[in-house]
C-alpha cells in the first residue's frame, strides 16, 4: 500500500500545477457573474477568499493525515467539501468545472481511511482545480488584478496638457528616439535638448506608478519607481550631457548609456506590463 501524499506534495501542486499552460491556450474574459466579487476595489474578493478556504482545508486534511489524526483529517475534508460546493455555485458559467461527486468520494475515502482511494480521489479533485485554473487564472488576473491603462491620464510636462497613457508613451518613445537620431546626425545641441525633454517625461511617468503602488513597505525600502524610472536613468542621461559639454562627445559612452536605459527601463517595464495591456485591449476590440 502506498503512502498518503505528503504535505510537500500538496504544496508543490498548489504552487505549480494550477498555473500550468496548455499549448492551445485561449484567453477569454471572465464571465460577467464574476464582476460582483471584485466590485469593491481595495478589498480581497469573496472569490479569492473562497479559493483560500478550499486550498487551506484540502492541505490541512493531508497535514492531519500525516500526523495520524484521522478525526481532524475528516473534519478538514468535510470543510473542503463545503467550501468546494459553495464555490461551484458562485460562478454559474463554471459549474461544470467542479465535480461534486469526486469531492464527496474524497471525503468518504478519508472516513474509511483507505489510503489507495484517498490517493486516487485526491488526484481527481486536484485535476478539477488545475483544469479550471489553466483556463481562467490568467483572465481573472488580467481583468481584476491589473488596472487598465485605458483609465489612466497623465500630465505631459512639455506640452502642459493632460493626455491618455498611450499617447504619453508614444511621446516618451519619440523623445528617446530623438536623442539617438539627432546624435547620429551630429546635431549635439538638439540631442541635448531632446535629453532634457525625455528626462522630464521620464520623471512624469513616475506618477503612473504611484496610481497603483500607493504605499511602500517601509521608508528605507526600494520604491517601485526606482526599478524603471529611478534616478539611475536620469544619471545616465546626465553623463551623456557631460561629454556633450566637453565638446568631444563620447560615442561609446553614449551608446552604452542609451542601451542601458532602453533595456533596464523601457524593456523591463514592458515585459512586466505589456502582456496584460495587450490582452485587455484585445478584449476591448
Amino acid at each position: 500500500m502506498r503512502a498518503i501524499p505528503s504535505i510537500t506534495t500538496v504544496v508543490i501542486f498548489l504552487s505549480v500545477s494550477h498555473i500550468a499552460h496548455s499549448a492551445d491556450l485561449l484567453i477569454q474574459p471572465p464571465p460577467p457573474s464574476m464582476d460582483k466579487f471584485y466590485a469593491d476595489r481595495g478589498k480581497t474578493s469573496e472569490w479569492i477568499e473562497q479559493m483560500r478556504k478550499i486550498s487551506k482545508a484540502f492541505s490541512t486534511a493531508f497535514i492531519s493525515m500525516d500526523q495520524k489524526n484521522w478525526k481532524e483529517a475528516l473534519k478538514n475534508a468535510q470543510d473542503f467539501g463545503t467550501a468546494y460546493q459553495k464555490a461551484s455555485k458562485m460562478v454559474p458559467e463554471w459549474k461544470d468545472l467542479f465535480d461534486l461527486k469526486i469531492s464527496q468520494n474524497f471525503i468518504t475515502s478519508i472516513q474509511s481511511q483507505d489510503k489507495e482511494k484517498i490517493k486516487h480521489f485526491s488526484t481527481k479533485v486536484k485535476k478539477t482545480c488545475s483544469q479550471c485554473h489553466k483556463k481562467h487564472n490568467i483572465s481573472v488576473w488580467t481583468r481584476y488584478h491589473w488596472p487598465s491603462t485605458q483609465t489612466i491620464k497623465i500630465l505631459d510636462p512639455i506640452e502642459e496638457q493632460e493626455i491618455d497613457y498611450d499617447e504619453f508613451m508614444r511621446r516618451l518613445a519619440f523623445s528617446l528616439n530623438s536623442i539617438k537620431i539627432l546624435f547620429e546626425q551630429g546635431e549635439t545641441n538638439k540631442s541635448w535638448k531632446a535629453i532634457d525633454i525625455f528626462s522630464k517625461r521620464l520623471r512624469g511617468l513616475r506618477s503612473v506608478c504611484s496610481k497603483c503602488h500607493v504605499t511602500e513597505w517601509n521608508k528605507k525600502s526600494t520604491t517601485v519607481k526606482d526599478f524603471f524610472v529611478g534616478e539611475n536613468m536620469i544619471d545616465s542621461l546626465q553623463e551623456i550631457k557631460k561629454t556633450f559639454a566637453s565638446g568631444t562627445p563620447d560615442t561609446n559612452l553614449f551608446q552604452k548609456k542609451i542601451e542601458y536605459i532602453s533595456k533596464k527601463s523601457c524593456k523591463m517595464c514592458h515585459l512586466v506590463h505589456q502582456p496584460t495591456a495587450i490582452i485587455q485591449r484585445a478584449w476591448q476590440d
